[in-house]
């Protein structure tokens, strides 16, 4: 890979290797631009580590994440891909201290900000490593950087899955696996030197960066990247950048296009044009066939076309890239019968469930379905669990040799990795049908049961410790969290059911930002377990499912099923809210984005059914309400909404970390309320309406005859851009100031030639 970067820099210095799109104008990144960069912070990790060692890289999807990871392998060093912590909780940076205490970090990649979150946490994410700012501008003579040429077999980069919390894996991905699946990515999406990239998926994420970032690198074609926030705030900025760059291979998990199928407007469909996008790939979590159909459906008339349908499959253990289907084939799907799936075969029914093909696999790689009993391959139809083998299969899990040997199996002459997922072949095509193991699977985000009985046994006091289980659950918006929990027969009494559901629904949310979508309360002695007491989460699942279990209660899809009682179902008062204050105005933003019921002042984002996905859209409903920047990472600090409230009023008074801003339609007849800073000059100017304190003169000197019309093009293209430089103050009806954003016009430009004698 960095041989491909040093040709290209060479070879076609000033062409486009990276656009960083975001709220302004768009940043370009040149090939010899990201060498240069890559080489200063490589030799500044070569000054000060040995080859191999782990560098931790703690930056979000721009410039420097990209830089930073290319400086590890020009460095020879191992990149651990993560990500900027939310706040300095010790629940938000418990992943990663797990992740550096497992790889053994030695240097710490990121911002000054971050640095500033990680010395006022409690805890230390690696206190013996090396922290580099990324940012910051040394004065120190920088070091020169030493070439440095890898062996296939070393390792790139660890890919931690999205895993455990308490024991994440570290997957080891050889310079070699990247490179042999570059290539069968190239040749399954058919990549060609016109191609367009576009990318919103996390870096540290194996999709976003070996298919988002590296395949464009790899291909030597342009890939526009954006942060997961600036789309999860608006899905459509998603689709308004491969409008605008003419994109045409962009992707990303499900939901990622059920999101955009649910909340685009129709009547925005006319400023897209979607004609260039030849590839929408769909992976990284199971391909809904009624999410991509509403998807065609919805953006036909922006051009999207049906034959752009991607679907594929693949894993970290893999690199990425297992199986992928044919470039401008769009989606293949057929209807399979369910009695017979559960039986493990898989048989064309009319009526049957509707399932997505994902392919073959691309050229020197192989794909087996195999019994997981027997261990032996099955024919075609036939359904078992997936064995994948080729140069993409990674070496294994970082310093895990007993997990390696019992997912990475020789049989046959050749190395498989046995997927954990099962599946069968039809056609030629791959299907997913379920998963052996137990993952849970939301949005792209792999969910340990672990991690959330754990949370559960910890932070709910009223139920019965280890008599929990955690498990996936299908609903109308994809798969979802299940929990079914024992409760003594004496707590059932003391504690109404809504009660108790309410806390785990705020466990859940604070253990992995995703809502509960099912609590099953159990009578005690009730939770599946084998014989040897193994907790059993695929029969409480079923058992679920069957309404076989001994319940007491069922709480689906925000209302009970069963049980609860009469207090259950009674809505929770709005106490203490004044009509038209911040609690109240919040209160009706929440209920707006949970689609929830009445909330008090106590109520809880998480148990009231809050995800990540949803804080972003608060947090963007904040801003829009009171013009303040409002992180997300601040309403999972303080959850409830009167501390939600409370935060918000700190920010409109001027507390810590104000940005305050306001959005003006252009050319609209109403005035906006200026802005703290804003009103601040306008009352000094009140106070001296001739001053001139605040005017600043220029002069620009130019060589050569004059354009003037060239010239009076561009200051109106400047004026266009930035609405600021259209913006006129005025006084109001009561005298307080006003700020109205003109819409486009003409620029008047005086001439006045002093050219004579």
């Amino acid at each position: 890979m960095v041989e491909h970067l040093r040709r290209l820099a060479a070879q076609r210095p000033g062409d486009t290797a990276v656009i960083e799109v975001g709220a302004g104008d768009d940043t370009l990144l040149s090939y010899a631009e990201l060498d240069g960069r890559a080489r200063v912070l490589a030799a500044q990790l070569q000054a000060r580590l040995e080859p191999g060692e782990r560098v931790l890289i703690l930056l979000d999807n721009d410039l420097h994440y990209v830089a930073a990871f290319f400086a590890c392998l020009y460095a020879g060093m191992i990149a651990v891909p993560a990500f900027p912590p939310e706040s300095a909780r010790a629940q938000h940076l418990a992943r990663l201290v797990a992740i550096a205490a497992d790889s053994g970090a030695r240097c710490i990649l990121a911002t000054e900000a971050v640095r500033g979150m990680l010395e006022a946490a409690t805890i230390s994410i690696a206190p013996e490593a090396l922290f580099l700012a990324v940012d910051a501008s040394g004065s120190d003579p920088a070091p020169q950087w030493r070439e440095h040429a890898p062996a296939e077999s070393d390792i790139a980069f660890l890919q931690y899955t999205s895993g455990s919390t308490g024991a994440p894996k570290g997957v080891m991905v050889s310079h070699g696996n990247l490179m042999a699946n570059e290539r069968a990515i190239e040749e399954g999406l058919s990549v060609r030197a016109d191609d367009v990239f576009v990318s919103w998926l996390p870096l540290y994420h194996d999709m976003g960066l070996i298919g988002g970032l590296l395949q464009p690198v790899h291909r030597g074609i342009p890939v526009a990247l954006m942060t997961p926030r600036h789309f999860l705030e608006r899905p459509l900025r998603w689709l308004e950048a491969i409008s605008r760059h003419r994109g045409t291979i962009s992707g990303g998990p499900d939901f990622a296009y059920r999101l955009c199928a649910e909340r685009v407007r129709e009547d925005r469909l006319q400023a897209l044009d979607l004609s260039s996008w030849r590839i929408a790939f769909s992976g990284s979590e199971p391909v809904r066939h009624e999410t991509l159909e509403s998807f065609v459906a919805g953006f036909a008339p922006a051009g999207f076309a049906a034959e752009a349908v991607y679907p594929c499959y693949g894993l970290a253990e893999a690199t990425l890239f297992v199986t992928g289907g044919r470039r401008g084939a769009g989606m293949v799907a057929h209807a399979f019968s369910r009695e017979a799936l559960v039986q493990g075969r898989a048989l064309p029914e009319q009526a049957g469930a509707m399932l997505v093909g994902c392919g073959a696999a691309p050229a020197g790689h192989r794909l087996d379905i195999v019994d997981p009993e027997r261990l032996a391959p099955l024919p075609d139809g036939g359904v078992g669990e997936i064995w994948a083998s080729g140069p993409s299969i990674s070496l294994g899990y970082w310093q895990r040799a007993q997990e390696t040997r019992e997912r990475f199996a020789e049989r046959g002459g050749r190395r498989w990795l046995r997927t954990g997922d099962l599946g069968f072949r039809h056609d030629g095509q791959l299907y997913i049908t379920g998963r052996l193991k137990d993952l849970i699977i939301v949005r792209g985000q792999n969910i340990y049961p672990q991690d959330i009985e754990h949370a559960i046994e910890t932070g709910v006091e009223m139920v019965r410790k280890g008599r929990i289980a955690a498990f996936s659950v299908e609903t109308g918006a994809g798969e979802g969290i299940g929990v079914a929990v024992e409760v003594s027969r004496g707590m059932q009494k003391r504690v109404p059911a809504e009660a108790l559901v309410a806390a785990l629904a705020e466990a859940v949310g604070m253990a992995c930002h995703e809502p509960l979508s099912v609590a099953v309360l159990l009578n005690p002695g009730a939770l599946p377990r084998t014989s040897s007491g193994k907790l059993q989460r695929s029969a409480c699942r079923q058992g679920w499912l069957d309404r076989t279990l001994d319940a007491y209660a069922v709480h689906e899809a925000g209302r009970f099923t069963m049980g609860g009682g009469a207090s259950a179902a009674q809505p929770r008062r709005e106490e203490g809210l004044r009509p038209g204050g911040i609690e109240s105005e919040l209160a009706r933003i929440w209920q707006d984005v949970l689609g929830c019921g009445a909330l008090g002042r106590e109520a809880n984002f998480f148990a009231s059914g809050g995800s990540s996905l949803a804080a972003a859209r608060i947090g963007m409903r904040i801003a829009e309400k009171w013009g303040i920047e409002f992180p997300v990472r601040v309403l999972f600090e303080h959850p409830t909404l009167q501390g939600c409230a409370h935060q918000v009023g700190r920010l409109l008074t001027g507390g810590p970390h104000q940005l305050p801003i306001v959005r003006l339609r252009e050319g609209s007849a109403g005035a906006g309320e200026l802005s703290y800073a804003q009103g601040r000059l306008w009352f000094l100017w009140r106070l001296e309406p001739e001053g001139t304190a605040y005017h600043i003169c220029g002069g620009l000197e130019l060589s050569g005859e004059l354009d003037v019309e060239a010239l009076r093009w561009s200051f109106e293209r400047i004026v266009e851009r930035h609405g600021s430089l259209r913006s006129v103050f005025r006084a109001g009806a009561e005298g307080q100031g006003e700020q109205i954003v003109r819409g486009h016009q003409a620029l008047a430009i005086d001439l006045v030639d002093l050219s004579g004698p």
